[in-house]
């Protein structure tokens, strides 16, 4: 969309002529050089060309598919395709409504030649989910600042802080109904199992006639089945933890890790709920189409975002404030002595998966995984790894945690998260570690 805003030159053109006239006619000389200013100005308007912008806009992003919390620069480059010289244009970027800018400024000024550009950058903080860009407005004057042209150019970019997790191995605790989880039994499905002896039972659609043909003996086709599960994510809401002040903590990594693995595992019809660890909030397991929203605003109370809770949430913590790696060590239990993992053994149902999303800090956090898995329930931990080398504690605190990694592997699964890698590819590696 082109907005133009013309001055009415032809209006102080015709005052001009009417003072010089009246001057002339009167004999009165300061009417009449009077009146030259008005034409000097007139003159002058017509000498300046009024801007033709022929103008593109580009923008780019670094890093192009951020992780919540990171810092994102964008860049946005405006070329003038004409031939006329641009004297004075000024550009504001769309930000993303729920996106803050940290550094710079999403306003330009500059001059641009014919065929020529310039560029300005600006920062802004990412959060969870997908972040469009507004229009770009840009607006052109002439050198007298009488014209005016507007601009509002569509440039299509999202900052997509949400990179969907393809999938997340599932154990054999299934329910008895049609999932996308492969079974290690034997029935009906799309994959082959096996072949069995024919029972009287059998459909004559499972009949293995290729043997028949050749041996005259009835045999059945099994395929892989396939069911649903139960799964429960486990949030570590303890230790608000982060490398270095102003990064991503434990926490966020956490609740990221938390709601893409919900997206995976309820659109392959599993069951899914939630609890934090260790003040035992819960979110019943369900697979119904509300649910993810359920599970979001169930994670956005619990980790301390700025969401607000629910009527589905059973519990609701307070938010969280920047913690170091001292901290974590004095880091109580449930503030009645109770036993949260025993409490959160009662309220899982039997058959329920627990993923454990904690970057395993201190003991508590181990060894709730391993009394989960001696309970019977089939666990898996995702831990990203929020420890630095930079400072004695971090390097301590990250010698730890890989301790812990190495004793838990005799145990239960563990996705060892590096944030500088995408979920997904952490995933794809541990389930090739897992299957080896």
């Amino acid at each position: 969309m082109t907005e133009r805003r013309r001055a009415r030159r032809a209006v102080g053109l015709s005052v001009a002529l009417v003072t010089g006239a009246v001057g002339l006619v009167t004999g009165n000389a300061a009417i009449f050089v009077a009146s030259t200013v008005g034409l000097v100005y007139a003159a002058y308007e017509s000498a300046t060309r009024r801007p033709e912008p022929e103008l593109t806009v580009e923008r780019t992003l670094e890093p192009a598919t951020p992780l919540p919390g990171d810092e994102v620069t964008v860049t946005v480059t405006v070329h003038n395709h004409g031939r006329s010289y641009l004297p004075d244009v000024r550009i504001v970027d769309g930000v993303p409504e729920r996106l803050r800018v940290v550094e710079g400024a999403p306003r330009f000024g500059t001059t641009l030649d014919a065929d020529d550009s310039d560029s300005f950058s600006y920062t802004v903080r990412a959060r969870r989910g997908e972040h469009p860009f507004g229009e770009t407005t840009v607006v052109c004057h002439d050198l007298a600042g009488t014209e005016e042209c507007r601009e509002s150019v569509t440039v299509e970019t999202t900052i997509d802080c949400s990179a969907d997790v393809e999938s997340i191995p599932l154990s054999a605790q299934m329910l008895q109904r049609t999932g996308r989880t492969r079974t290690q039994a034997g029935g009906d499905g799309v994959s082959f199992y096996g072949i069995r002896e024919y029972q009287s039972a059998d459909p004559m659609r499972r009949i293995d006639w290729n043997r028949f043909a050749r041996t005259s003996e009835l045999a059945t086709v099994e395929y892989q089945e396939t069911a649903a599960a139960t799964v429960v994510l486990l949030l570590d809401t303890r230790h608000p933890v982060a490398p270095r002040p102003r990064d991503p903590n434990a926490v966020q990594f956490c609740t990221y890790a938390a709601e893409q693995l919900a997206r995976t595992l309820l659109a392959e019809n599993d069951r899914v709920g939630a609890a934090t660890f260790d003040d035992c909030a819960y979110l019943r397991p369900s697979g119904d189409r509300s649910q993810y929203r359920r599970l979001c605003e169930f994670l956005a109370a619990e980790s301390g975002d700025d969401a607000v809770a629910s009527e589905f949430l059973e519990e609701a913590s307070g938010r969280h404030r920047f913690q170091s790696f001292a901290d974590v060590a004095s880091a109580d239990p449930v503030a009645d002595g109770g036993d949260p993992v025993g409490m959160l053994d009662r309220r899982f149902p039997d058959e329920a998966q627990v993923v454990f999303c904690s970057p395993l800090l201190d003991d508590r956090a181990a060894g709730a995984a391993k009394r989960l898995a001696a309970y019977g329930h089939d666990v898996t931990v995702v831990s990203p790894d929020v420890t630095a080398s930079e400072t004695p504690g971090g390097a301590l605190a990250g010698f730890d945690r890989s301790e812990r990694i190495d004793d838990l592997r005799g145990t239960v699964r563990v996705a060892d998260w590096t944030l500088t890698d995408p979920l997904a590819k952490t995933l794809v590696r541990a389930t090739e570690r897992w299957s080896a």
